[in-house]
């Protein structure tokens, strides 16, 4: 695929101290042993149900996360800052990769490099006895609440860092954010502008339904997050999360923008090297994907659209404690069938307690907002067509 360097080109700052990773003498005793598997699974080429299902399961440490921290030291930081409503979440990515240390300092804004971060990602290349540390470390990803750090040993994708950003985003935030999986957007129309949250679980539609909306003639669309991004419960405003560079599959890219290699910059975008398949996503420009109808402008969301793939004749949940439990249920559940708590496979849910909390702020959400469920079982066209009726009338 063309594209190239520019994208990536920051080079993210290096901590002094020994680096000791793979090829290390601690590496070399553990010859014969095999290597951790990639945190994720290498056939999953969607991040759908497969993806999801095959990422390392989110641990607790315990009280032994300093000492295995202190005795580590990785060459690459990188301070990113994550805009939600009245604020910044700043997130530290350190790392002993150094492509997907550019890849993460080229996708977000740039926190201050003094600034202090409010959580930490630590992504190991090796497995953890490249570490000198016992093999049980690679069975998990660990997050450990009190230090707000999170630690996983062999970090191949660049996909997972995403996922693992947004998860520490949603669980250090206050509880009057919630970060949700989907298209933050506004839509003007005959009958006025709307601001528009559009959810759904991985491939129910919502990259074919905002695609239609940008082409619809009686449509003015300004699109604020691609596919995640913070609301303020208290007050109902959504803002950019500030990416400089956004991680997209190629197909939603070409959905968006059937144009994009042909009028997209030399060199403005840059193909995901962390993929097994190299083509199949990409660093870009928000702006070369979305053109004039990409924003930063804050806006209130006054409706939720809820995308589903599910037979003609399904009705949708009717009373507001079936929505929640709707939105969180996980597999094949009794109203509609998805794998993703709240439709959004990155949140940190070990405990009850993560659970109750993320159901509060989505009963929140859905209090305060229009909620519209979108049933995505014809054509293209008619998902537009239902959606600004349900949306727009």
């Amino acid at each position: 695929m063309p594209g190239g360097g520019p994208g990536l080109g920051r080079v993210v700052g290096l901590l002094r101290g020994r680096t000791e990773g793979p090829g290390t003498a601690a590496e070399r005793r553990c010859h014969g042993r095999p290597r951790a598997p990639d945190a994720t699974c290498k056939g999953c080429e969607e991040m759908g149900i497969s993806y999801y299902d095959a990422l390392l399961p989110v641990r607790e440490p315990g009280a032994g996360l300093r000492a295995v921290l202190a005795r580590i030291r990785l060459p690459y930081r990188a301070l990113a800052s994550v805009r939600v409503p009245g604020g910044r979440v700043v997130l530290a990515f350190v790392s002993d990769s150094a492509l997907l240390s550019r890849m993460f300092a080229a996708n977000w804004a740039q926190a201050d490099a003094g600034q202090e971060p409010d959580a930490t990602l630590y992504a190991l290349a090796g497995s953890a006895c490249g570490y000198g540390l016992d093999r049980r470390w690679d069975g998990a990803r660990w997050w450990s609440r009190d230090q707000k750090t999170m630690v996983v040993f062999g970090f191949g994708s660049y996909r997972l860092a995403k996922v693992c950003v947004r998860g520490i985003c949603s669980a250090v935030s206050g509880d009057d954010i919630v970060f949700v999986h989907g298209c933050a957007l506004s839509v003007g129309a005959r009958t006025g502008r709307r601001g528009v949250l559009i959810t759904g679980s991985s491939g129910a539609g919502k990259t074919t339904l905002v695609a239609g909306l940008l082409r619809h003639p009686e449509c003015s669309v300004a699109v604020l997050n691609d596919d995640w991004g913070a609301l303020s419960l208290d007050s109902g405003i959504l803002v950019s999360t500030g990416e400089r560079m956004l991680h997209m599959k190629t197909g939603s890219v070409l959905a968006l923008c059937p144009g994009f290699f042909a009028t997209a910059p030399a060199g403005s975008y840059s193909s995901d090297l962390s993929e097994h398949d190299q083509n199949a996503r990409m660093l870009v420009p928000p702006e070369s994907v979305y053109g004039t109808a990409w924003s930063t402008v804050a806006t209130v969301a006054e409706h939720v659209a809820v995308v589903v793939r599910e037979p003609a004749d399904w009705l949708p949940p009717g009373r507001e404690h079936e929505t929640v439990r709707a939105l969180e249920s996980e597999g094949d559940a009794c109203l509609i069938h998805h794998h993703e708590a709240f439709f959004n496979g990155s949140l940190i849910l070990t405990t009850e307690k993560d659970k109750l909390r993320e159901e509060q702020r989505y009963t929140q959400l859905l209090n305060r907002t229009t909620v519209s469920w979108i049933n995505n079982c014809s054509t293209p066209e008619a998902l537009v067509s239902n959606f600004i009726s349900a949306v727009m009338r």
